[in-house]
């Protein structure tokens, strides 16, 4: 038996230049509105979705009940990651980088802890974990959009030319 020696070769390859991200335009507000309503969206169809299971229980192990909540799931930790990025890219005012930046680490919790009551929740601490942040996560959300919707100040008074 003869010993060879074999030595790796490495080859250069010309990389494209990356995409460029597109200029978001408009303030945060204007941008991070139409965000949190499909979040929103998404957190009611999570409710009714689980509003099923107080009328039929069983329909927790039937796998296109569970397809459904695991695709709810996917869009809601898309959503999260959606706002993250923007954070990242958009300069939010302080006060609502705060609660912004807290709502989407409580909807990383939820959909995590869902996802863990799904998978593997032997004692149901998951699953009652998972429904109290989503309620309140929920609220939080209902809380930012209307925030956001209120007048930034008083409209001036029009007064008569004369």
């Amino acid at each position: 038996m003869t010993a060879t020696l074999e030595r790796a070769v490495a080859i250069a390859v010309a990389v494209g230049s990356p995409t460029a991200t597109p200029a978001l335009v408009g303030d945060y507000a204007t941008l991070v509105r139409p965000r949190l309503e499909h979040i929103q969206q998404s957190l009611t169809q999570f409710e009714q979705q689980l509003a099923v299971l107080q009328i039929a229980p069983m329909r927790m192990a039937q796998e296109d009940w569970r397809n459904q909540m695991l695709g709810i799931l996917d869009d809601l930790a898309i959503s999260e990651a959606d706002l993250r990025a923007l954070g990242a890219r958009v300069t939010a005012p302080a006060s609502l980088n705060t609660e912004i930046v807290k709502f989407v680490g409580d909807l990383d919790f939820v959909v995590s802890e869902w996802r863990m009551a799904l998978d593997y929740d032997p004692d149901a601490t998951h699953f009652a974990r998972a429904g109290r942040a989503e309620k309140t996560t929920a609220d939080e959300v209902g809380s930012i959009l209307f925030e956001l919707r209120l007048p930034i100040g008083r409209a001036p008074t029009p007064t008569p030319v004369r």
